[in-house]
């Protein structure tokens, strides 16, 4: 079945000319196609992982996005360090990230450095301290050392 008449004046077919079960299925591959790419784009997730050495003792986290900073946990590494991680945003766009580094007193928890991080870009597969480098903090105390690096990962599930 044909949709019109082409039109001889520039000798090109239009649209009107092509068949409908050919037009049909031009429009579905085309929908399928477009709905598959933004389908990929909406599951890709940031997550940061990072990699803690303390005393020759190696941790590994991984964080998500948050809406509320203050519900943020902070993580113990080696009874020594805390580290928290603030990423605010949404699993589809990241507006600032807020890296905290605490030495445990005995008392409570003494910050030693915050790094702030401004609409950072998730990879697919970066290097382990592509978003850091490599970091080392020291205690004032007992001159411990604790070294980090991170990299915020784009994830898919």
């Amino acid at each position: 079945m044909v949709l019109a008449q082409t039109d001889e004046s520039n000798g090109e077919p239009d649209l009107h000319t092509i068949p409908l079960n050919k037009l049909g299925r031009w429009c579905q591959f085309t929908l399928g196609l477009l709905s598959a790419v933004l389908a990929s784009f909406a599951s890709a997730a940031p997550e940061l992982r990072c990699q803690f050495e303390v005393n020759a003792a190696v941790h590994q986290h991984a964080f998500s996005p948050s809406q509320d900073p203050y519900r943020v946990p902070s993580v113990d590494l080696s009874q020594r360090f805390r580290f928290k991680a603030v990423m605010l945003g949404d699993d589809q766009k990241l507006e600032l990230i807020n890296l905290y580094v605490y030495y445990q007193t005995h008392r409570q928890p003494m910050l030693m450095q915050h790094v702030k991080f401004v609409a950072p870009v998730a990879q697919v597969s970066p290097a382990p301290d592509a978003l850091t480098g490599q970091m080392a903090v020291y205690s004032p105390f007992l001159g411990k050392e604790l070294q980090y690096r991170c990299a915020l990962h784009e994830v898919t599930p």
